[in-house]
Formats: C-alpha cells, sequence, structure tokens
C-alpha cells in the first residue's frame, strides 16, 4: 500500500494539512500564487490561527457578544477584541492576528436589521454613508451586487486594518472600535479604478 503524502497537524484549535516533499515557497495559500493577495474566496478568519487563549483572556472574553457570526467579540466595556481576547488594533496590518477581522461567508437576509448594510457596485456604494459614535464598536457588512470582486478600505491609516474582500453576489462583515476623534472618514473601493468611477463613501463619527 503506498504512503500518504500528507500529514495532519494541529495549530491552536484548527487541523491543517501539510504537503510533504513540497518546498515551503512553493506551497499556495488562498488558491493563489505565493505571496499574491487571496481572492475574495479566502476569510480573513482563516488567517487568525493562534494559541489557545490564557486565563486572563477568558475573564476578558465572559460576557462579550458578537454581532454576527465570525466577527471580533465585543467585551461588556464595549472593546472589540481578538479571539484571544486582546484589544484589537484599527493600525495593524489587514488580516493580522491584531487587526479586526472580516467574517467569513453571510447570509444577507439572516443579518440584523439594524445592521449597517452597504451594498456595493455599479460604481457606487448603497448607501454611501453611515454614521456612528466616537469610539463604538460598529458594526457593518458589504455585500457585491455585480460582477467584480471588491475592497473597501479607508482613506486614514489609523483604520488601515478594518477592511473587507469580496467577490461577486458575497457578503462579509466586520467590528470593529470607531475613531476616538470625531469627523468624517471617508471610505473607498480599492479594486483598479473602481474609486475613480465612484465607489466612495464616508463614515461619520459623532
Amino acid at each position: 500500500m503506498q504512503a500518504s503524502n500528507t500529514t495532519c497537524v494541529r495549530i491552536g484549535f484548527r487541523r491543517r494539512t501539510v504537503l510533504r516533499g513540497r518546498p515551503r515557497s512553493s506551497r499556495r495559500v488562498g488558491g493563489n500564487t505565493p505571496g499574491a493577495v487571496p481572492d475574495a474566496s479566502v476569510s480573513a478568519a482563516d488567517k487568525n490561527l493562534t494559541a489557545a487563549p490564557n486565563a486572563a483572556d477568558i475573564a476578558v472574553l465572559k460576557g462579550a457578544k458578537v454581532v454576527v457570526p465570525g466577527a471580533n467579540p465585543i467585551t461588556t466595556d464595549n472593546k472589540v477584541v481578538t479571539p484571544e481576547g486582546k484589544v484589537t488594533n484599527n493600525a495593524a496590518t489587514p488580516m493580522s492576528s491584531q487587526a479586526p477581522h472580516q467574517t467569513s461567508f453571510l447570509d444577507k437576509a439572516a443579518l440584523p436589521a439594524t445592521l449597517t448594510q452597504i451594498s456595493v457596485g455599479n460604481n457606487k456604494f448603497t448607501p454611501n454613508e453611515f454614521t456612528t459614535k466616537a469610539g463604538a464598536p460598529t458594526t457593518f457588512s458589504l455585500t457585491a451586487v455585480d460582477n467584480f470582486s471588491h475592497v473597501i478600505t479607508f482613506a486614514t491609516s489609523s483604520l488601515s486594518a478594518v477592511a473587507i474582500l469580496v467577490g461577486p453576489g458575497q457578503t462579509k462583515a466586520i467590528t470593529f472600535n470607531a475613531p476616538t476623534i470625531p469627523g468624517t472618514y471617508i471610505f473607498s473601493c480599492a479594486s483598479p479604478d473602481h474609486a475613480a468611477n465612484g465607489e466612495v463613501g464616508k463614515m461619520i463619527v459623532k
């Protein structure tokens, strides 16, 4: 009987399959070539493979709530935290362990009616603005309604981690703490030429 060329290993609480005999530099991530940006079918949630939380982290998470499945937890004192109980960093690298992360795919019809739901496609965001309170936990969803992939990002580096990537017909969401400084924060689609063609909006923090 021929020996298997795969081995299952456990990282944190997840099981990953490691291919034997393939150089590390040639392994594919998210279906793309090495070093490429993952496509819209890859969830940021799948990238957050970290160690188990310790006792202090578990204490932080006690009583925490989640607005939509797969979003970052919100503690009882309104801090958005990682699954390990660490306060998220809006200025971190998107999809890193410190960043608030986009969810996996969601059923748009099942989203809470009170949730800010944004559609993108055909050269516009709908709605193209929403309002939140300074420092408040904030959640919005993004749905692509045309045949293109879209990436919503904010213009300021202080919100560089707040980003969602969706493909045609997909819906994802993200939870983060709004900036503590009131003002208008511009967001746009980072896909080539999309912002120039009208895919621009704003978050108003009061």
